[in-house]
C-alpha cells in the first residue's frame, strides 16, 4: 500500500511540473503602428519559451535574435528559435526576464530592435541597408531611448561637432602647388555645407578634378603627424586623409606627388599638410 501511494504520489507531482511546462505566464497585445511594414499583435510568456506573433506579412524570415532584459542587458548565448506563420518562437528559460529583442531578417538587408514587449506598447527601430548611404534607422527614437541616453547623445554629438569643427579649422583655406596650376581649396557653402575641391589650371582656365561635400571627418594621432579623415558620408562613401606634421615651420602638402603651400597667411600651431590620395571607399555599419 505505501509503494502504491509512494507511486502516485510520484505521478502526480510528474503531471504537475510537465502541465508547468506549458501554462503561459502571461499575454501581452499590442496596438502599435507598423514601422516599414513591421508590426507585432502580442507576445505570449511561456516558462521554457517566449512567443512573439506578428502581422501577416511582416518578416519573410529570421536570420538571428539576441534578447534583452528590461534594464538593457544581454541575455548571454544564442537561443534556439524558429519562425513559421508570423510566429517567432524563442526557446529559452529565460523567457519571463525578456523585455527586448533584436531580430535580423534573413529576406532582406534588414534587422530591428525592440523594447518594452513587457507592457502594452513597445518601441521599435528598424535598420534598413540603402546603398547610398548605409543602414537608416526609421521608427520613434523618442519612444525607444530613455532619457538618459538621450542625454548623452546629445552630449556626445556636441562633442562630436566641436571636434569636427576643430579639426576643419585646421585644413580650412586655399593650398597651391609650386607651379601655380593646381590649387586645393577647402571652405564652407552655406546651403550645403563644408567642401574639399581640387582644381587644375587649363588654357588659362580652372578646371575641377575632385569635388566632394564633406559630411564627417575624424582626427587621430599617428607616429609623427596628426592624421585628419574627411568624409562625403560616414557609413559609405569617399575619404581621403590629410596629415598635419608638428616639426616644421611652414605650411605645406601633398597631392599627386607635388608640393602645396597655403595661399593665405599660416595659422599659429599648424606645421606642414601631407595628403594622402586616391580617394578609397570605407564601409562602416551603424545602428
Amino acid at each position: 500500500m505505501k509503494k502504491y501511494v509512494l507511486f502516485m504520489g510520484t505521478m502526480v507531482i510528474l503531471l504537475v511540473m510537465l502541465s508547468a511546462c506549458g501554462n503561459k505566464i502571461r499575454t501581452y497585445t499590442y496596438e502599435n503602428e507598423a514601422v516599414l511594414e513591421i508590426r507585432i499583435k502580442k507576445t505570449e510568456v511561456y516558462p521554457d519559451r517566449l512567443v512573439v506573433t506578428f502581422a501577416k506579412g511582416s518578416l519573410s524570415g529570421v536570420e538571428n535574435v539576441n534578447c534583452f532584459r528590461a534594464d538593457f542587458s544581454a541575455i548571454e548565448g544564442d537561443p534556439e528559435f524558429s519562425f513559421d506563420g508570423d510566429v517567432l518562437t524563442i526557446e529559452t528559460d529565460e523567457a519571463d526576464q525578456i523585455s527586448g529583442l533584436r531580430v535580423w531578417e534573413s529576406g532582406r538587408d534588414l534587422y530591428f530592435d525592440v523594447r518594452y514587449l513587457d507592457s502594452d506598447s513597445y518601441a521599435m527601430l528598424v535598420s534598413a541597408w540603402a546603398d547610398d548611404i548605409g543602414y537608416m534607422v526609421n521608427g520613434d527614437t523618442d519612444a525607444y531611448y530613455t532619457r538618459e541616453e538621450k542625454n548623452a547623445q546629445r552630449e556626445l554629438e556636441e562633442q562630436q561637432a566641436e571636434s569636427e569643427a576643430f579639426a576643419f579649422s585646421q585644413l580650412i583655406g586655399e593650398w597651391v602647388n609650386e607651379s601655380g596650376n593646381t590649387r586645393i581649396v577647402f571652405d564652407v557653402d552655406e546651403s550645403s555645407g563644408r567642401y574639399f575641391l581640387v582644381s587644375v589650371l587649363a588654357n588659362g582656365e580652372w578646371t575641377e578634378q575632385e569635388f566632394m561635400y564633406i559630411t564627417s571627418l575624424t582626427e587621430r594621432d599617428t607616429a609623427d603627424a596628426k592624421e585628419i579623415i574627411v568624409y562625403d558620408n560616414p557609413a559609405w562613401g569617399r575619404a581621403v586623409s590629410f596629415y598635419i606634421m608638428n616639426d616644421a615651420s611652414g605650411m605645406e602638402c601633398e597631392y599627386a606627388d607635388e608640393k602645396f603651400t597655403r595661399a593665405e597667411q599660416e595659422k599659429p600651431g599648424f606645421g606642414p599638410l601631407s595628403v594622402n590620395f586616391p580617394f578609397y571607399t570605407s564601409v562602416y555599419s551603424c545602428c
